[in-house]
This record gives C-alpha cells, structure tokens and sequence, in this order.
C-alpha cells in the first residue's frame, strides 16, 4: 500500500476514492474519524490520506488526482465514450455514465 494523497477533509478525500475507484484501482481512506483526535494531535496528522492497495497504482492515481486537481470548472469537455458534451467539472458522463478522465 502507499500513500497517494492528503486531503483537506474527509469530503475531499471520498471523491479522490470515487475518481480512481472508477478507474478501477482500488483504495482506502486513512484517518477518516481522526477529527475526535482535535487539539490532541496536530491537525496535518488528523488529516484524511487515500492510500492505493497495489502500489504499482500509485503512479497511475497520482496522475489522475493531479489531472482532477487541474480541471478548470468553466466551459466544456466531450466524453470519449459517446461525444456527448457534459460542464467541465463533471467526473462522469451525463449521458453514458462513463468516466470522463
């Protein structure tokens, strides 16, 4: 297993599990009920990670965080699977329900 992310809440780190686990690398989320921990532990070490079980994943999900973190949340991307158009912050296809990454 390895450490792919570090998110800034438990929200944030359950749609960087959605995104890969649609990509079919399967994951796990660490520190998910560390906030009990608040004001016992610095808040860094509170914070949700999303670790990959196969390591040889790591480098693939790293990826597809890094390219989910760049997508701008204006204009338009069409989806690869059947051209339909779908708002540039869409993970998955309206029309298809495939991954748009």
């Amino acid at each position: 297993m390895k450490r792919v992310y570090l998110a800034a809440n438990l929200m944030d780190a359950q749609i960087a599990v959605d995104v890969l686990a649609i990509q079919g690398i399967k994951t796990h989320i660490f520190n998910a009920n560390a906030v009990g921990a608040v004001g016992e532990l610095a808040a860094i070490q509170m914070w949700p990670e999303v670790w990959v079980d196969e390591d040889s994943d790591s480098e693939q999900a790293r990826q597809l965080l890094q390219q989910l973190h760049a997508t701008s949340s204006h204009g338009s991307k069409t989806c690869p699977h059947c051209g339909e158009e779908n708002p540039e912050n869409f993970l998955s296809c309206w029309n298809c329900n495939q991954a748009l990454i």
